[in-house]
């Protein structure tokens, strides 16, 4: 029986973020060994589940080894990607020989001291094993597939959809690779890169160029010709000196999956004008509102300050501009701000406070707001279910959570978003997104799935944060200024094959 090893470490780094992502980002979520990790994703339809079923399914024996993970922030705490290997290679260790390794990754994560710590991971478990066993990665579509983990990894996939709704099935497609070879049969990988970064609210699989790029090449894997097909573009708020966007073909044949690669490659670097995100000042957005008699809420998207990209999510700008301006809208928001959720706790429900909320973890991008507000209702545990379709089913925690009513403001504060695009993250707590007349959305393009079912108001913000979508608001320092959008004209060809290990 073929042995299987199978490990899980997910976090999307945002450089700009100044909160270094540390354990207790880790423990909200679960760091867990062993039979804890196996039952985590048997009841979550996330990329390790996917995994863990085909290789079970195939009649191979799946060893659990190590699972971390958080929701996107800063660089992760360099003493936590060390305990991932501490505890992930002693089990290749105990149970070689291994004849695979599985691994679910984001595929974007910057740790304090190395910048590509997925690269890191891969080479140091390709290490361990030797160079006959399998390594399969399942990434996230905004990862950072460097030539470090394409050395090491035979196979990486990564999600097809965006909004993403096909974690499960990307474990699957991973796992379906690694078997392929596993039984001698012809699968290999070839993998191109771009010298790109798009803001991650300008493009969906949902509609659009994007959507018709993505059709065209789901359907050669149905009609055969492909075996799998990943397109990752990178997170863009990862300033790494090492990276790119990189366009991935899996195929029988070496030829065939070199030749969709690239015309797959020129394709999507030809389409990076149209990934510009349209936005809108607050206020007019705001006016829009205040005009609108749809019957249908206006959706303000503040993808600048969203944690779904690595943003702090504690800016409480638009609060700001409805304060400022005597706004009567109906209007709901969340936002990251520990301080006045525990003084919310001290005070109790009912309570009249001052507060200044917002600003406490990014003042650098982040906005306060001055507000008087009453305690309307406690939560001491933030977890919920989101109800998706993308993510359905998955549990969020977001820590003790207060609900404050500022005038006709419904304001969730909170230790740490997540599940930001489920309209759930409301819902749970008492806030119907659907009763209001301006409801804040703090994600990319995660909500479009859910939110779009109920309104077509949507607008994003030009909003301050360090998931900024105008690029040129941030201080990049480490990317290569040679990279799209800092460089807008090439005279040579921009694509760059990459010497990938599947492919030897």
């Amino acid at each position: 029986m073929k042995r299987v090893v199978l490990c899980e470490f997910r976090q999307e780094s945002n450089s700009f973020n100044p909160v270094v992502a540390d354990r207790s980002a880790f423990a909200m979520n679960g760091i867990l060994a062993g039979a804890d990790f196996l039952k985590k994703i048997l009841r979550e339809p996330c990329a390790a589940a996917g995994m863990l079923h085909e290789m079970e399914k195939a009649g191979f024996e799946v060893i659990p080894a190590y699972s971390m993970v958080a929701q996107s922030g800063g660089p992760v705490d360099q003493c936590l990607v060390e305990e991932f290997l501490a505890h992930t290679l002693p089990v290749l260790r105990a149970n070689a020989p291994v004849d695979c390794v599985m691994v679910s990754l984001h595929g974007a994560t910057q740790a304090t001291e190395w910048e590509d710590v997925c690269g890191e991971f891969l080479a140091a478990i390709r290490a361990e094993v030797g160079e006959d066993a399998v390594i399969a990665a399942s990434c996230d579509m905004h990862a950072n597939v460097t030539d470090k983990m394409l050395a090491s990894a035979d196979f990486v996939s990564g999600y097809q959809t965006y909004p993403h709704t096909d974690y499960y099935d990307t474990g699957r497609r991973a796992a379906l690779q690694a078997i392929r070879r596993l039984r001698g049969e012809p699968v290999t990988l070839t993998a191109i890169r771009l010298p790109m970064i798009v803001p991650a609210s300008g493009y969906t699989t949902l509609s659009g160029e994007y959507k018709t790029y993505w059709d065209d090449a789901l359907a050669l894997i149905a009609d055969g010709v492909l075996l799998d097909f990943s397109t990752f573009q990178m997170q863009p708020w990862l300033d790494v000196s090492v990276g790119g966007s990189t366009v991935i073909a899996v195929a029988e044949s070496q030829a065939v999956a070199e030749k969709t690669a690239r015309e797959f490659a020129l394709r999507l670097f030809a389409l990076k004008e149209t990934f510009r995100s349209e936005l809108y000042p607050i206020d007019e957005i705001i006016d829009m509102a205040e005009k609108n008699q749809s019957g249908q809420p206006v959706v303000l998207v503040d993808s600048a300050d969203s944690t779904n990209a690595g943003g702090t999510g504690d800016s409480a700008a638009v609060v700001d501009r409805l304060l400022r301006r005597g706004s009567a809208l109906k209007a709901a928001i969340y936002l990251n701000d520990i301080p006045t959720v525990k003084k919310a706790f001290s005070a109790g429900e009912g309570a009249e406070l001052e507060l200044s909320i917002g600003g406490t973890l990014d003042p650098r991008y982040s906005v306060a707001a001055t507000v008087r507000a009453r305690v309307k209702k406690l939560f001491p545990d933030g977890k919920f279910v989101q109800e998706g379709p993308a993510g359905k089913g998955l549990i969020n925690n977001i820590g003790p959570t207060a609900v404050l009513e500022a005038g006709n403001i419904s304001i969730l504060v909170c230790y740490n978003t997540a599940g930001n695009g489920d309209p759930q993250l409301y819902r749970a707590f008492g806030i119907e997104p659907t009763a209001q007349q301006l409801v804040v959305v703090k994600a990319c393009t995660s909500f479009r799935a859910a939110y779009s079912l109920f309104s077509n108001l949507i607008y994003t913000a030009a909003t301050p944060g360090a998931a900024n979508a105008d690029l040129s608001q941030l201080e990049f320092r480490h990317i290569s200024p040679d990279f799209y959008p800092f460089r807008t004209a090439w005279g040579d060809d921009p694509i760059r094959p990459i010497d990938c290990r599947s492919a030897r």
